[in-house]
């Protein structure tokens, strides 16, 4: 038996000891971890897939005890890049979600994603503010912000984040609120990486059943009349619609519609609380433009919401790219349409310009640490998933639209959407400020660095 055989049984022992849940060398092929993004390749020492907070706590101590770093994996969609050594901590096991409706919040278990939280809550006629796919976690999109369908009228997730538990770097919980740690607090709305381990989040409701949505599609070059008519429309857009337009290369695949399969299209997306009518006559510049196919907009359930978008749900090998645009205007439409549009050959399977500003702009909902308040517009790309052009095709490509539209970004992006590729180093998307207290709560939380910041 060689020493590293010694010394990983030793940890190995030490985690089985005080955990209730699986523990794993990292090379046991039952270890693997695989999320959304499965180009990404996680190769940890050790896995460890907790069933309670205690768990959590018991796996970070022998961490300390050891001197290994702790990566927290729960869904598995937002990493860019693959966990390499120490320890994998999976939450996905801490579920459950529990409504106080008086109060009008709910308690979330942070293996939890928005369609358990969805599933628990919109009987009751209340509705929390989710992502564009309710198969996202809640905790990770809370952490990073959080920008979902109804973003312009409600503001960020992390405006809704009321209290936490969070395990620190020596292995306590504490319970964080604004009475209990809100310097904590702060960060975690919106501060996204180090700041401990959540094992649990409570979250305010809307007393909200029904919304207008869908989304509506065009075909190939009237894909891009439609996109270059959003850039014309979207300026004066009321406050209370939040829409976004994406770009698509769609494949030929059975899943899809039959008249979308193998196309290029462009897809309108709308979100609103007005009424139908309302959202109809504000949209009506964009759905008389082109023929228009596929038109699924009405007034649905919020239980619904995640059909807005109707991302996708597999999993598959992807690149990504993003940045935040101050404008969107003609000139942006042209020189995205010129990389991305229907004429192109680059590798792009989406490119999506979201529609920001509004509640996202108002910063009265409390202390936070969001990026991209100050942002109008955000711009993401996602790469065909063809893994033998990630080394090439996909990447110039990705890297030629942000530099395309170089003279309406700001030059870095939004937290939950810091993917493979952007134009800022994660710690650089924050303001100054913010990443003077982020670094000073980091040291209360982690004075040892053992929750590791992207690079």
């Amino acid at each position: 038996m060689t020493a590293h055989e010694t010394t990983q049984d030793v940890v190995l022992a030490a985690l089985a000891q005080g955990v209730t849940g699986r523990v794993l060398a990292g090379t046991d092929p039952d270890a693997r971890l695989s999320g959304m993004n499965v180009a990404v390749e996680h190769r940890p020492d050790y896995v460890v897939h907790a069933t309670s907070a205690d768990d959590v706590q018991a796996t970070v101590r022998t961490a300390q005890r050891f001197g290994l770093p702790v990566t927290v994996f729960s869904t598995g969609h937002g990493f860019a890049r693959g966990i390499d050594g120490g320890i994998a901590l999976s939450t996905a096991g801490l579920t459950g979600v529990e409504v106080d409706q008086p109060a009008r919040t709910a308690r979330i278990a942070a293996g939890s994603r928005w369609r358990d939280v969805l599933d628990v809550v919109t009987p009751l006629g209340l509705a929390a503010v989710t992502g564009s796919s309710p198969d996202v976690g809640a905790v990770g999109f809370l952490l990073g912000g959080g920008i979902g369908p109804l973003a312009r009228e409600v503001g960020f997730g992390s405006s809704y984040l009321v209290a936490a538990d969070v395990v620190t770097g020596d292995g306590t919980l504490l319970h964080v609120d604004d009475e209990h740690h809100p310097e904590i607090l702060r960060a975690l709305r919106g501060g996204k990486w180090g700041l401990g381990i959540v094992t649990s989040v409570t979250v305010r409701l809307l007393n909200l059943e029904k919304v207008t949505g869908g989304n509506f599609f065009a075909l190939g070059d009237d894909a891009a009349t439609l996109f270059r008519a959003y850039a014309e429309w979207v300026p004066s857009a009321p406050s209370d619609i939040t829409t976004s337009i994406a770009l698509l290369r769609l494949p030929p695949l059975e899943f899809l519609p039959e008249p979308l399969r193998g196309q290029y299209v462009a897809n309108v997306r709308v979100a609103s609380t007005r009424p139908l009518a309302e959202v109809e006559s504000a949209i009506a510049p964009l759905r008389t433009t082109v023929p228009i196919l596929m038109d699924t907009i009405a007034e649905i359930p919020y239980a619904a919401i995640g059909g807005v978008h109707a991302d996708p749900t597999e999993p598959m090998p992807f690149i990504d790219g993003s940045t935040l645009l101050h404008t969107f205007e003609p000139q942006t439409a042209e020189a995205v349409l010129a990389v991305a549009g229907p004429q192109s050959q680059a590798p792009l399977m989406m490119t999506e310009i979201r529609h920001l500003g509004g509640a996202l702009a108002d910063g009265t909902h409390g202390p936070d640490s969001v990026t991209g308040r100050d942002a109008a517009f955000a711009l993401f790309t996602i790469g065909l998933p063809v893994p033998e052009l990630f080394e090439t095709a996909v990447p110039a490509a990705i890297n030629g639209l942000l530099e395309a539209t170089q003279p309406w970004s700001l030059g870095r992006t939004q937290a939950n959407f810091a993917g493979s590729i952007s134009q800022a180093a994660p710690i650089d998307l924050w303001s100054p400020a913010d990443q003077a207290h982020l670094a000073t709560v980091r040291r209360e939380i982690d004075p040892d660095g053992r929750f590791a910041l992207p690079v």
